[in-house]
């Protein structure tokens, strides 16, 4: 049966790429549930909250708040929240239930607006869509509203870079070690200063598809020209065919460094990998065809082939330490057939 998983677990959702993209940035951020989607955030999809917790809250919805549409409820609680924690902005992040009984998450966040006078957003988030969905709606949203005249055009502003993208914290330093001229990196090591003055930047960069519509709507407001991938070092190593299963820029990315390789983007329906999907019997007949395969452990039992280990958190939630480096195309090549 079409997208019936009996061996992969359910990927990172929306609301998790969402609350990611604002972790850093001083926001107040209220995931609309009854704290399983939370949860499921914190411990899974987001490996800086073990490092620093931010302000991400679960809004403790209530199974008659759900049937009655009781939104004076969580805008009383984000407004108290508020007062005490003087955030940059105030953003209300939905959740499957939510979807159900159709909350307007829109009008949540103008009255919240109206009443406090800080900036406030909604995102109409269901667990249903992929992370990168998520992300790439918050991205759009803080960038026109934040963003302001431009003033001068100077440095690089990486867009799309989230600990999920990996399963190695030091991947997001050694990425931002790639551009010596970084002005900003969203948003993965930015603060809400920063995320200010992107339209300021010279050039942009995509390193997933999350950034990819907001490196768009830089380029029609500002003018900015960007470019897609990550400038992976070029493999030396002779080997066989390689499968590159993962997020699209990332796998792509990978995929060119290797050389003799395709690419398998898990949560789009196009971009740059040559395949789309995450059905697991098309997973497994594409895999069949390729001598090796380079994805997150729990894609092991679909592959017959040699198989190299590259975890990802959006797949396995950082349940698996990394033993190569994304960025290390000549380790990863070593262990190719």
């Amino acid at each position: 049966m079409k997208d019936l998983y009996m061996t992969l677990p359910p990927f990172a959702p929306d609301y998790a790429g969402a609350c990611a993209v604002m972790y850093e940035l001083g926001g107040l951020v209220l995931i609309h549930d009854a704290s399983g989607c939370t949860v499921n955030y914190v411990s899974f999809d987001e490996p800086r909250w073990h490092e620093k917790a931010g302000m991400v809250y679960c809004s403790g919805l209530t199974e008659i708040d759900a049937v009655m549409g009781n939104d004076d409820v969580l805008i009383d609680k984000a407004m108290r929240a508020a007062e005490q924690l003087h955030p940059n902005f105030i953003a209300y992040v939905g959740s499957s239930v939510p979807m159900i009984v159709g909350t307007d998450f829109d009008g949540i966040a103008a009255e919240t607006e109206a009443r406090s006078g800080i900036p406030s957003f909604g995102f109409e988030c269901n667990g249903i869509r992929t992370y990168t969905e998520g992300a790439s709606a918050a991205f759009c949203a803080l960038l026109e509203r934040f963003c302001g005249e431009k003033t001068e055009s100077r440095g690089t502003v990486v867009l799309g870079l989230l600990p999920m993208d990996d399963g190695d914290r030091n991947t997001a330093k050694e990425i931002r070690k790639m551009f010596p001229d970084l002005r900003a990196c969203l948003c993965d090591g930015c603060d809400f200063e920063e995320l200010r003055t992107v339209q300021n930047t010279a050039e942009c960069v995509v390193v997933s598809a999350s950034g990819l519509k907001a490196a768009e709507v830089l380029k029609k407001r500002y003018g900015i020209p960007y470019r897609v991938g990550l400038p992976l070092p070029a493999c030396t190593h002779t080997h066989g065919s390689v499968l590159v299963i993962g997020e699209d820029v990332r796998a792509a990315s990978l995929a060119e460094a290797l050389g003799n390789a395709d690419a398998l983007d898990l949560f789009s329906a196009s971009g740059c990998a040559k395949f789309h999907t995450r059905d697991e019997d098309e997973i497994m007949a594409i895999a069949s065809g390729y001598d090796n395969v380079v994805a997150d452990p729990c894609f092991k039992p679909l592959v017959k082939g040699n198989f190299v280990s590259l975890p990802s958190v959006a797949v396995s939630g950082g349940v698996f330490a990394p033993t190569v480096s994304a960025l290390d195309t000549e380790a990863i090549c070593a262990l190719l057939v």
